[in-house]
């Protein structure tokens, strides 16, 4: 407290000690310095509102009496002037208070109004954007779709034929090894027209309650088996302890995507490490690897189709995750940390006890 009023004690204090070492006979200062205790007053007030005001009013009041009726030093100036004087200091220090308090109070409520602002135009940029984001995904989901559908019925007379031309051309004729990379380009095309596909229809399936560490098992003995897997390390509850309201089958693709992306940014001598916990109703599992993490680009396009940091991906499984999770009422997002390497968590609902 008085750390914060220094300067109104020290300004009293030197006032007062002028105000009482004054002779008698100087009536001009003894005027001056009267009037010079309402800087104090009004700087209290502007420090401590009504409460500041008024007690250095007070205490002004006291300092003064002293002087005023002779019991230190002596004012000269008459008794009732004395006395106004004295009921004025009351009156700035009380007014100064209410002044200040009401200023203080309605820069709160502006403030609390700014913030309010702030936080709708927020909302509202988030919603523009969650809008604009709908509608780039349905036009790139209709466009895949119909590309897809034009390019598979062609490719799949190419792949016939190629397969009916390795009878005549095995694989030790100089021609069977180019139609052996022919049919496997036209699979890895086949395969990206599936992911096209997926990522076009957005059905959510049939949904219902099953064990999420069971599938990060699961996942994780498909990671394994990989020719430059990473070690895999897992950290989840025992079984049936964290069951999600899903489709399996999707969700498996989900954290099959996570953990090959993981797997691939860790390469074959780091780790990739899943965990998995149960908070608030909701299960929330954490895919970890230990590569160079992500860009600010890949965290601004996290989710956004045909946006990979690998050569030759689409980004499609990730936008495919993405859309698959949020249609199960889940959240897929980068996690913020100052840990090294990739982190990416994934929310999926538990299932209601009272359904």
């Amino acid at each position: 407290m008085l750390r914060r009023y220094w300067v109104v004690l020290l300004m009293v204090s030197i006032v007062t000690l002028l105000h009482y070492n004054t002779a008698i006979h100087i009536h001009a200062l003894h005027g001056i310095y009267r009037r010079l205790y309402y800087f104090p007053i009004i700087v209290a007030a502007f420090k401590g509102g009504t409460r500041g005001g008024l007690a250095a009013s007070l205490l002004v009041c006291a300092l003064y009496i002293p002087h005023a009726f002779g019991m230190i030093g002596f004012d000269p100036a008459p008794t009732v002037e004395k006395i106004l004087e004295m009921l004025l200091y009351l009156a700035v220090g009380l007014l100064s208070g209410i002044l200040v308090t009401r200023i203080n109070a309605a820069r709160d409520r502006l403030g609390r109004t700014a913030a309010d602002l702030q936080l709708a135009l927020d909302e509202k940029t988030a919603m523009e954007d969650e809008l604009v984001r709908s509608a780039r995904l349905a036009a790139v989901g209709r466009l895949s779709a119909g590309l897809a559908h034009e390019i598979r019925n062609p490719l799949a007379s190419i792949k016939g034929s190629a397969e009916v031309l390795t009878d005549d051309f095995p694989e030790d004729h100089p021609k069977g090894r180019l139609l052996s990379i022919l049919l496997e380009e036209a699979n890895r095309l086949n395969d990206v027209l599936t992911r096209f596909l997926a990522f076009a229809r957005s059905e959510p399936g049939e949904r219902v309650p099953f064990d999420l560490g069971d599938e990060i098992r699961a996942v994780a003995e498909l990671i394994r088996h990989r020719a430059d897997a990473p070690a895999v390390e897992l950290a989840i509850p025992d079984r049936g302890a964290c069951l999600v309201l899903g489709n399996r089958e999707q969700i498996r693709q989900v954290l099959l995507n996570l953990a090959l992306n993981g797997a691939a940014a860790a390469g074959p001598s780091g780790t990739l490490t899943v965990e998995l916990s149960s908070a608030g109703g909701r299960c929330v599992c954490r895919v970890l690897d230990t590569g160079p993490g992500f860009t600010a680009d890949a965290v601004a396009n996290f989710g956004n189709p045909f946006f990979s940091t690998r050569p030759g991906g689409t980004g499609l499984g990730l936008a495919t995750s993405l859309r698959i999770v949020e249609d199960l009422g889940g959240t897929l997002a980068v996690e913020d940390s100052d840990e090294p390497g990739g982190r990416v968590v994934m929310t999926l609902p538990e299932p209601d006890p009272n359904d």
